[in-house]
């Protein structure tokens, strides 16, 4: 997924009391001592990437869970998507993981596969997850060392009033990439200048590995040591843009670097591919300027296979350098399970992945849309690919970056794509 960027921080929401137990738990070693109490607790570290609204509603749940579990403190960190990977990865050598974090689907292997996780089939009670299915991303070599806070899938947003206004469908299962290019050529000129009808989907490699999975491909190869696909798909997924960019129907990189924000959010651009759950982010401020959002389903290379699988929009771990998972299990839970505490933290990471969440959380409109867009397609959402190479982040980030020369005329397709595969085989080589 695309993730928004946040500003580079770290912020701490460590209390007093925290830090004092700090000490405390500092000198413990040996068994886990879960029971701690309230004149001796111990203190787990739970860190996370987010804005300042998710860090109020984290610290709102985590002050329930300490007020219902007296012998457990938490201390809590949280950063900016980029920076919270840049000091997990740096802390890995010197295994010094929070006991709890954030997982993004793309770096558990990395993390998994070199001892960094703590299984959690005998340590997470999984029993009230709403569907089996969302586990199984988060297993590796038959352990389970993840566990989901909410899931999403992929889908188009769009501006349900623009469409309607200029006299464009509303787009529906089955409708082809050259339909959407199609309506991207009509609708962009009748929007006038400076708005857009989409935003050039070939910058992400997520959209292209739902366009891989279209015909029966992958973007990584069965046995994860190379890419899934040829060059020669690559150059023609960053062509199908390339016409309509040219034509100013879709934003050019200079363009959209003006951009204070996303262009959905800037109410320039009228569609995105984008997970589901982005709706949530996105609705609010368009119904500020007097718009409308939808969420309609990608367009496909086949009418019978949408390419969508469900995704975790984030999961948790805890790490084997714990000293005290049992405690950072019953966090796990509280936080995925607990009435009160999944109220508190609501839809802001997604639809809930547990029964007793979605039950729990106030369902508002924008999340029933979700809801509503899921059960729509739930007959294309197939089995999740497998979990990506340890080298996924970097490959994430090298497609990204060249991609960018070619946007901005610095190369051509083909030769980035020869640039992309060489760096590729570097990454997959040092992973050997």
């Amino acid at each position: 997924m695309m993730s928004n960027p946040m500003r580079a921080r770290r912020r701490t929401l460590l209390t007093g009391a925290a830090a004092a137990a700090t000490l405390g738990a500092a000198a413990a070693c040996g068994d886990d001592k879960a029971a701690g109490t309230a004149d001796d607790p111990i203190t787990i570290k739970f860190e996370w990437w987010g804005d300042d609204v998710r860090a109020d509603l984290t610290q709102q749940a985590v002050d329930l869970f300490e007020k219902k579990n007296e012998g457990i403190k938490v201390q809590t960190n949280f950063y900016g998507y980029a920076e919270l990977w840049e000091s997990l990865s740096g802390r890995m050598a010197s295994r010094d993981l929070p006991d709890v974090f954030q997982m993004d689907y793309p770096r558990l292997r990395q993390f998994a596969e070199n001892g960094m996780l703590t299984p959690l089939d005998d340590l997470v009670d999984t029993s009230d997850f709403r569907d089996t299915a969302l586990l199984d991303p988060g297993r590796l070599n038959d352990e389970l060392v993840a566990v989901p806070v909410a899931a999403n899938t992929t889908g188009l947003i769009y501006r349900a009033d623009w469409f309607a206004e200029h006299g464009i469908p509303a787009p529906e299962i089955g409708y082809s990439w050259d339909d959407y290019m199609d309506t991207i050529a009509t609708l962009s000129p009748a929007l006038g200048e400076g708005k857009w009808a989409a935003e050039d989907w070939a910058r992400s490699y997520l959209y292209m590995e739902m366009w891989l999975r279209q015909q029966g491909g992958a973007f990584y190869s069965e046995d994860l040591k190379s890419l899934g696909f040829t060059k020669e798909q690559l150059v023609e997924y960053w062509n199908m843009p390339a016409a309509l960019i040219e034509q100013g129907h879709i934003p050019s990189a200079d363009q959209m670097a003006a951009w204070a924000g996303d262009g959905m959010a800037e109410d320039v651009v009228a569609s995105e591919l984008r997970w589901d759950s982005a709706l949530s982010g996105f609705a609010p401020t368009v119904a500020d300027n007097g718009g409308e959002l939808k969420l309609a389903p990608p367009p496909s290379v086949d009418p019978e296979n949408l390419g969508i699988y469900l995704k975790p929009s984030m999961q948790l771990v805890i790490a084997a350098n714990s000293e005290y998972p049992d405690a950072a299990a019953k966090f796990i839970e509280f936080f995925l399970t607990d009435p009160e505490g999944v109220a508190i933290l609501g839809t802001n990471r997604g639809i809930p992945a547990t029964n007793a969440g979605l039950e729990n959380v106030e369902i508002d409109e924008i999340s029933q849309a979700i809801l509503d867009y899921e059960a729509s397609v739930k007959e294309f959402i197939k089995p999740a690919p497998p979990v990506p190479p340890a080298g996924a982040g970097g490959v994430e980030a090298k497609y990204m970056e060249i991609y960018e020369q070619v946007q901005y005329g610095e190369m051509t397709a083909p030769e980035a794509a020869d640039l992309f595969f060489t760096e590729a085989e570097t990454l997959f080589a040092s992973e050997q």
